[in-house]
């Protein structure tokens, strides 16, 4: 099986059928951007009106969300073909993209958004996408389906965080505000990061899934993983005011990519603006110092 093969013959066969996802990928290529700088690091914003039931994701009710699950087959529109992977997942285009290659991988049973149980899952992912990036939202970090356990997969040179992170050979690095961990085996790879998860519990005093957004990929010699911790869910200057941003981040804008929905918010955006947000939504120095601090005594 060549996945990378059967899922640009998905691509192809929905062009041809599927009218959204023509419009929308089409769209991508004359989509505005434009690209910003703050002390050394790059954000690339997106004008992107197509990603507007991701940016307000949440202001509905759970009961109905739940009802009218997207990610559920039988609420799929029946142009939305699968991939099955390993009898879990479907690999299905994202209707609603961000990059020309934009999939989705949701588990094919109804259960919680949540990441413990499935690193495994995520790490054989980026096994079998070679040149993606495997990434996962928290329930309460920018995830548009805390329903229903999923992650997304993007190309790897689409994100400039993944371009910039220094590859040394120690277990784990830090670069706020993320931890990168850089391991020749999966096992110890897996270890790094279920040891992180536990400081990040610990350090923000929470009895369930603490708040983040993580990604994986894996190169031909060593895994990858990035771990996000976050503070919030979303800034304080998020709303449908008029001076206010509908921004809601999510694993890719703290990557560096901002999907903007409404004209106005693209137009008077700064790149200080934007690393403000990154700050808010952020764990402090202070948690960061304990999660390190945990690790060392841990690993």
């Amino acid at each position: 099986m060549n996945l990378i093969a059967d899922i640009e013959s998905l691509y192809a066969r929905a062009f041809d059928c599927w009218e959204l996802v023509r419009e929308n990928y089409t769209a991508l290529s004359h989509m505005r951007l434009k690209r910003l700088v703050h002390n050394g690091r790059e954000h690339i914003v997106q004008f992107n009106p197509c990603r507007y039931h991701s940016a307000v994701a949440g202001a509905d009710t759970a009961s109905r969300r739940e009802q009218e699950c997207f990610l559920c087959t039988e609420h799929q529109p029946a142009e939305q073909e699968s991939i099955l992977w390993k009898k879990r997942y479907k690999i299905q285009i994202n209707p609603y993209p961000i990059f020309n290659r934009h999939l989705t991988l949701s588990l094919i049973e109804h259960r919680p958004q949540c990441i413990v149980p499935y690193i495994d899952d995520m790490m054989g992912m980026a096994a079998t996408l070679p040149g993606y990036v495997v990434f996962y939202n928290g329930p309460h970090s920018g995830a548009s389906a805390p329903f229903h356990q999923h992650f997304q997969a993007v190309r790897f040179d689409e994100l400039p965080l993944c371009k910039e992170t220094i590859h040394d050979d120690c277990d784990l690095s830090v670069y706020y505000p993320f931890f990168y961990i850089i391991r020749k085996r999966k096992d110890e790879a897996k270890r790094l990061f279920q040891i992180i998860e536990a400081g990040m519990r610990e350090a923000l005093e929470t009895a369930g899934e603490p708040l983040q957004n993580v990604l994986c990929w894996k190169t031909e010699r060593e895994w990858h993983i990035i771990i996000i911790p976050r503070a919030k869910h979303r800034p304080a200057c998020y709303g449908n005011n008029r001076e206010q941003y509908l921004i809601s981040p999510a694993s890719l804008e703290m990557c560096g990519v901002w999907p903007l929905v409404r004209e106005s918010d693209f137009e008077r955006i700064t790149a200080s603006r934007l690393q403000s947000i990154n700050e808010e939504v952020a764990i402090n120095e202070n948690d960061k110092e304990y999660i390190m601090d945990y690790f060392l005594t841990h690993v």
